[in-house]
């Protein structure tokens, strides 16, 4: 009775390999110092090698209330994932608040802006209450523009900024990688890669890249295409750091059309009228290679410093707004 109640233990709770921590199918490979699934991971240890367990990097738990009701195991960390959703759906202050839960993680990020100048990329942080200053100062956030030198009044520009402009941008000098000809895909790629080897990014931290739309204005969507398939080879795949970009959802022929770019892809969508006077937002998970995920919309909305949370299935929506003179203003946690 006791050994094939061992015998039950073993098949259900396979042993574990020593080096590479995944399960041993078959029998192990043994040196007295430990089992092993292969060879491989016998001589690897043998040599000294020890590798983390997978856990503790394979999958990221993003801090996005809604993203993480859907996907409750976490995001593989190989993952390129696009951001596809109508206009005033707060794709932009998701991008933005995924950077910021992991820099909240003790993480560092890389935000590549085509979009916006590098102080205004930081402002979006500072509009929802996020000090990203002991950040720029710890070496752990890196701003990859490849915005400015587009400008043909680059100096002008730089010298009419208002006084908290220029306070940022001095404080964020050092952490501001310049692309100086983002129409070229190789050398944002080295840009990007530069700032990975900056802040000594494998198997942590996110890069995001707003937004593909301003990159398609650079190249045409061929080029782009072939710009993520070799960034998400070397960024993704390599280092295992996950890699978000963000583009407007503008029928068949967005972005989310090509899925084969892409590991994951979130719509975000504006409903039809469920509350007076308000479009409600969903978003759902439309494919994530490697993870489970509830196939279902979610609703949610935003709020400084709070970022985007979720409604309950069972909540009348209306509790969350209060209407009057033409404006709609959350009420949760007042």
């Amino acid at each position: 009775m006791t050994e094939q109640l061992n015998a039950d233990y073993t098949t259900e709770y396979p042993l574990e390999c020593d080096h590479c921590h995944y399960p041993i199918p078959d029998e192990p490979e043994e040196n007295g110092e430990g089992r092993y699934c292969s060879t491989a991971c016998l001589e690897a240890a043998e040599d000294g090698s020890t590798m983390a367990e997978p856990s503790a990097y394979k999958r990221v738990v993003t801090g996005v209330e809604p993203l993480d009701s859907l996907i409750p195991n976490g995001v593989p960390a190989d993952s390129l994932l696009l951001l596809s959703g109508d206009e005033g759906t707060r794709r932009t202050e998701l991008g933005v608040e995924l950077a910021w839960r992991a820099l909240e993680r003790g993480e560092p990020a890389v935000v590549v802006s085509f979009a916006d100048p590098p102080t205004t990329a930081l402002e979006r942080f500072y509009q929802n209450g996020w000090n990203v200053l002991p950040a720029l100062e710890n070496d752990r956030l890196r701003i990859v523009d490849c915005f400015t030198h587009r400008l043909d009044d680059r100096d002008e520009f730089i010298d009419q900024r208002n006084e908290w402009a220029e306070f940022v941008g001095e404080a964020a000098e050092d952490a501001i990688v310049e692309v100086r000809d983002p129409s070229d895909r190789r050398e944002v790629t080295h840009g990007i890669q530069r700032a990975l080897e900056d802040l000594e990014m494998t198997e942590t931290g996110l890069v995001t890249i707003d937004s593909l739309d301003e990159l398609e204005s650079l190249l045409q969507r061929e080029g782009v295409h072939d710009f993520l398939r070799g960034l998400r080879a070397r960024v993704c795949k390599a280092r295992f750091v996950p890699i978000v970009a963000s583009a407007a959802a503008t029928g068949e022929d967005d972005f989310s059309a090509a899925e084969y770019v892409f590991d994951g892809i979130i719509d975000l969508r504006l409903t039809d009228r469920l509350a007076p006077d308000a479009r409600l937002k969903q978003l759902a998970v439309r494919k994530l290679v490697g993870a489970q995920f509830l196939p279902q919309w979610v609703t949610y909305e935003y709020e400084p410093a709070r970022g985007l949370f979720a409604f309950g299935p069972n909540t009348d929506a209306q509790q969350h707004y209060e209407f009057g003179n033409g404006t709609m203003q959350s009420n949760q946690h007042r």
